[in-house]
């Protein structure tokens, strides 16, 4: 009877471990999905305005896409919960195991992104190239430091 007690405690202590573990890894698959979808749409954003600066088209619409990555800037801080690097990802473990030095480069988007939303209706080119640059280099430095490539 011990011995059975005992098998029986053994299984169920490991189906609830593996269903434990198998939700922690669709809750991570879930997050990644929609870190990419976040990430696709300030690519996309990225993209057309170079596209506007580069081909001259579509000037009229080049704020939107600068208030778009702007405000999507605001949710990259919490794209990045603990647990969701398991599973299919390019983000390397370094942000998880070194969440200051991460933070600081998340940081230095969101101010970019921000200036870039403000200075995208003056016009001044000037501040726009600045911008623009500011912004690619916040993206790179991250890319760089947090993503498998």
């Amino acid at each position: 009877m011990r011995r059975f007690f005992l098998n029986n405690f053994c299984l169920v202590l490991s189906l609830v471990t593996s269903i434990g573990a198998s939700s922690a890894f669709a809750d991570a698959e879930v997050d990644i999905k929609y870190r990419k979808s976040v990430y696709g749409i300030i690519g996309g954003h990225m993209s057309s305005m170079g596209t506007i600066l580069k081909e001259g088209v579509h000037r009229d619409e080049f704020a939107y896409h600068a208030r778009g990555i702007a405000a999507a800037s605001k949710l990259v801080p919490g794209l990045f919960p603990a647990g969701s690097g398991d599973g299919k990802t390019d983000a390397l473990p370094d942000i998880w195991s070194q969440p200051d030095e991460f933070k600081g480069y998340v940081d230095d988007f969101l101010v970019a992104a921000e200036e870039m939303g403000k200075v995208a209706d003056s016009n001044d080119m000037r501040a726009i190239g600045g911008a623009m640059k500011a912004l690619g280099g916040s993206c790179k430095g991250c890319h760089d430091n947090y993503k498998a490539d």
